[in-house]
């Protein structure tokens, strides 16, 4: 498992659910989404979450929740991708995830064009 320090949007929709009196139950009750991953969202451990699709869908669907505005959480988020791929370019010596970027798009053309007819 690869565990990411904290980042901001991490640490400010956790502080928000726990100022709030929310427990995690239930927002994933309220969210749909599961608990497992409402936790990996506060921990910053994006490795937990299945792909950056359902990464960012989470992010959304978290922050509405809790009246955050989903284009704030959404830019920390990236720049925090922005940085990963900084570090792994240079670790690595070469771009990663060119398949993953596909898959990711192919899944996201997906789900919009399903929330479109419903």
């Amino acid at each position: 498992m690869f565990l990411l320090s904290l980042h901001p949007v991490e640490k400010r929709l956790k502080k928000i659910r726990i100022s709030s009196g929310l427990e995690i139950d239930d927002i994933s009750r309220a969210t749909c989404i599961t608990a497992r991953y409402l936790k990996a969202l506060e921990e910053g451990d994006f490795s937990e979450i299945p792909g950056d699709i359902y990464t960012r869908g989470y992010i959304k669907e978290y922050a509405k929740y809790l009246g955050v505005p989903f284009s704030e959480a959404i830019k920390e988020y990236e720049a925090y991708l922005k940085k990963k791929r900084n570090g792994d370019n240079n670790s690595r010596g070469r771009s990663a995830g060119g398949k993953n970027f596909l898959r990711s798009l192919n899944i996201y053309s997906f789900l919009n064009t399903k929330n479109q007819g419903s």
